[in-house]
């Protein structure tokens, strides 16, 4: 069962994983650098695009993992041209990046944390959830999977899990999402792909539904 805690031993895993993205996002030249992103604005919605697929109705949604807030804004666009409406927030387990999606977007300054996402609190909870499993060990995922579903989501919301090909250092490739939630028992309500102009499959994304009650 997710407690809710971090546990000391992650904290190596955290640490290489804030070693391996602070200077790399700070010292990016431009906003997608600055989310882990290699490549033009073009490319960018050919990999990212697909996440809006998942948002089927107006809501709150979080994105874990926000580094700069670009895919946060992105997504309000996105959605937008959909007709639908979501109040974006932010979760990053570094706090430098955090100061800086507040730096970008003051508007929502007020709604982009610093955190842990196995050990931080929600002040409410959201209508959808974006992550990746990445940002646990690989033991901890279906625990991070459990806690999102049950401590951060409205009944009913919308658990969005991402993976991306070769957009971080230390990932080299797109994994399917789905297939993971489904070995874990879970139903999976859509999927969705970004393919970029070769061809090659560059996003992932998978989501399932919390209860109702």
């Amino acid at each position: 069962m997710a407690t809710g805690i971090a546990p000391p031993e992650d904290e190596p895993y955290h640490a290489g994983t804030r070693r391996l993205l602070e200077e790399a996002y700070l010292g990016a030249s431009d906003p997608r650098g600055g989310s882990g992103f290699r490549g033009d604005a073009g490319r960018w919605e050919r990999a990212r695009r697909p996440i809006a697929s998942a948002v089927d109705r107006d809501g709150t949604f979080l994105d874990v993992g926000c580094a700069n807030g670009l895919l946060m804004e992105s997504l309000v666009q996105w959605c937008g041209r959909s007709g639908r409406t979501i109040e974006p927030y932010g979760l990053d387990l570094i706090p430098s990046l955090a100061r800086l999606a507040r730096g970008r977007l003051p508007r929502w300054a007020d709604r982009i944390y610093a955190g842990n996402v196995m050990g931080w609190e929600p002040p409410f909870r959201f209508d959808f959830v974006r992550t990746e499993l990445e940002y646990v060990p690989s033991d901890r995922r279906p625990e991070l999977v459990e806690r999102l579903l049950g401590d951060y989501l409205a009944p009913g919301g919308r658990l969005i899990l991402c993976s991306y090909n070769s957009s971080r250092p230390h990932q080299p490739g797109a994994e399917p999402v789905g297939e993971a939630l489904r070995a874990w028992g879970y139903g999976v309500a859509g999927e969705s792909e970004g393919i970029d102009t070769n061809g090659a499959v560059i996003t992932h994304v998978a989501w399932t539904d919390a209860p109702h009650t």
